[in-house]
């Protein structure tokens, strides 16, 4: 299976306003993901989200933590619900 942002499985975004969309589109080109976004009344930005964590997670769960302090991944932001400032 593809991952998420690939081209055959493009990552799917609603987002509420036109500046929104905006930044949803530079945070997507940031990480070279294929995407859709939509404007309607209720957000959903699941799919980004999902992406930039997959995109963040070694390949092994047991190496460093990319955020630089010093645990492991396991052990570190695995764990963590993942943020997304618009």
């Amino acid at each position: 299976m593809e991952s998420l942002g690939s081209e055959h499985r493009p990552v799917i975004v609603k987002v509420n306003n036109e500046q929104r969309a905006i930044r949803v589109a530079e945070i997507c080109e940031e990480y070279g993901f294929k995407y859709i976004v939509g404007l309607e009344y209720d957000e959903d930005l699941t799919d980004l989200k999902k992406a930039i964590q997959q995109r963040m997670t070694p390949a092994n769960v047991y190496d460093p933590c990319p955020c630089g302090s010093g645990k492991r991944y396991k052990f570190c932001c695995a764990k963590k619900p993942f943020k997304l400032d618009l």
